[in-house]
């Protein structure tokens, strides 16, 4: 098992606890019963979804919160689509109890991170499009000093 996948696997019963970004780069952030917990950073396409609805993409972010709003005025000022979505749940995650109950690393960089509150999961799934070893697609993170910090692709994390 590949460092990396052993890393996915990690997640495995932590709690999930935000959503959020920063300019382009979707946040999502992870926390055991307490201490620093794990957060993926991607730079790639993504969404999650509850059942069959998707509850948040990063397409999101091309869209204003309010109709009639300027694309890149909402995109700068943090009112996306995305910006409206990732509060509501960030919101509901304050007030549930979201587990990590799987994790997949598929071919191509595919990662699935499946969360289960009170009801049907919530799935995180990022899914890397570029064809170049060296450009960053996502990255796994420990929040602690010392934890691990892993790249998708291997090659774009090295200097």
């Amino acid at each position: 098992m590949s460092a990396i996948s052993a890393a996915v696997r990690a997640l495995a019963g932590t709690r999930l606890t935000e959503v959020r970004r920063v300019a382009n780069l979707a946040i999502v952030v992870f926390r055991p019963g307490d201490g620093p917990g794990w957060t993926i950073h991607a730079q790639c396409p993504f969404r999650i979804t509850h059942g069959d609805v998707i509850l948040l993409g990063s397409r999101d972010l091309n869209w204003p919160r309010e109709r009639g709003t300027d694309r890149d005025e909402a995109f700068e000022n943090g009112t996306t689509k995305y910006d409206a979505q990732a509060e509501f749940l960030t919101a509901r995650f304050a007030t549930s109890d979201f587990r990590v109950t799987g994790t997949e690393l598929g071919p191509g960089g595919r990662l699935a991170v499946e969360a289960t509150g009170d009801g049907d999961p919530i799935r995180l799934e990022v899914f890397p499009d570029c064809s170049g070893p060296w450009i960053e697609s996502w990255r796994l993170f420990g929040l602690g000093d010392g934890e691990g910090h892993f790249v998708y692709p291997e090659a774009a994390g090295r200097d």
